[in-house]
């Protein structure tokens, strides 16, 4: 059958096992059964939040077959850390932030979180020493949960930085932003407060720039993912600026999910263009990321050459190298840390370029 029913997700999680039902799906379903149902069913991909009956649900279904469908079973976690440190490397990547959910992997969350640090060790290992990417974890607690689900992630997220201080470097809140503000649960956030812990927080996607607001004053937040909608608040801008709280813009899944000018997909032409270069003219740290790839099929590098396309090329090289290189000053590592790696990456690039005028 090339077409499931749209609850067809449901039936993996509620008849047996979930990771082994993932499994077998993926081993047997052809190509075109799985492009048909993981993308093709919410297609276009373009603004599903707003215009498809699903909603956000839409945007995140290519997602039924990755991440907690098959990282609850411990036989995937070594082959999956493999191809990660695999796809680092063919994309040149020096370091790497991965977000994920322990707490939707593992009945015990620490569990999981050290076997994942040995599963990832493992891989890395296998790489020689000055080809080595950084990776490190931020733990994301989903918005739609329940507070006493809230407050033990962030407890979870306190508690894996305090056992793995070199691995586990921030908190990260995300989900659609519809579902629950972040003033509503501001209380819920002081053990990450009281430690210290580097926090970022979806908001402003598709959602008023009082999204952005109460994520920045009530939750405190570091870096802010997308922000698309900040402009919309002068006074709120300019204290971006003057604060150096940095955007982690996504043009792959702003697209799929709010909808946005985009010359390869006609059903944008009367969207609103993309804002990246107003942002960025107007002196807001910014960077780009890939939200999820398996999602939006992309890579760190297609996010650049998106980007560059959505603003109709207006986007140049040293825009993209500064672009990336906010990417490494807000990244959660320590100062001696970050220091050090913006250091081997500026030598690096230098070569790269005296090479290419040479």
């Amino acid at each position: 059958q090339t077409h499931w029913a749209w609850d067809w997700p449901t039936h993996l999680k509620t008849h047996g096992e979930r990771s082994h039902n993932s499994a077998y799906v993926l081993l047997n379903a052809s190509a075109e059964q799985l492009q048909t149902n993981l993308w093709d069913a919410t297609a276009p991909r373009v603004a599903l939040k707003e215009q498809h009956p699903q909603g956000f649900s839409a945007y995140e279904r290519p997602g039924e077959l990755t991440g907690s469908a098959l990282l609850t079973h411990p036989a995937a976690l070594q082959a999956y850390t493999d191809a990660l440190v695999q796809q680092t490397q063919q994309e040149g990547l020096s370091y790497l932030e991965l977000r994920g959910s322990p707490q939707k992997y593992s009945t015990d969350g620490m569990d999981f979180i050290a076997r994942f640090q040995a599963a990832i060790t493992h891989s890395l290992n296998s790489i020689t020493a000055p080809q080595r990417p950084t990776i490190r974890f931020i733990i994301i607690a989903d918005r739609r949960a329940d507070h006493r689900q809230l407050q033990a992630t962030i407890n979870l997220a306190v508690t894996a930085k305090i056992n793995w201080p070199e691995f586990v470097v921030g908190l990260d809140m995300a989900g659609d932003e519809q579902y629950r503000q972040p003033e509503s649960i501001a209380h819920l956030f002081t053990p990450a407060f009281e430690y210290c812990l580097p926090i970022t927080i979806h908001a402003g996607e598709g959602e008023a720039a009082e999204s952005i607001w109460q994520a920045a004053y009530h939750l405190h937040a570091d870096r802010i993912g997308h922000g698309l909608t900040i402009n919309d608040n002068n006074n709120l801008a300019q204290r971006f600026r003057d604060r150096n709280i940095c955007l982690e813009l996504c043009p792959s899944s702003n697209r799929e999910v709010v909808g946005y000018q985009d010359p390869h997909y006609p059903d944008t032409q009367h969207a609103a263009p993309y804002p990246l270069m107003a942002l960025w003219e107007k002196g807001i740290p910014l960077s780009l990321c890939t939200d999820n790839p398996g999602i939006s099929k992309t890579t760190l590098t297609e996010e650049y050459l998106t980007a560059a396309r959505m603003v109709g090329n207006k986007l140049t090289q040293w825009d993209a190298l500064a672009m990336m290189k906010q990417g490494f000053v807000h990244s959660f590592l320590s100062s001696a840390e970050k220091q050090e790696l913006i250091k081997q990456v500026d030598a690096r690039l230098f070569q790269l370029l005296t090479e290419t005028i040479l």
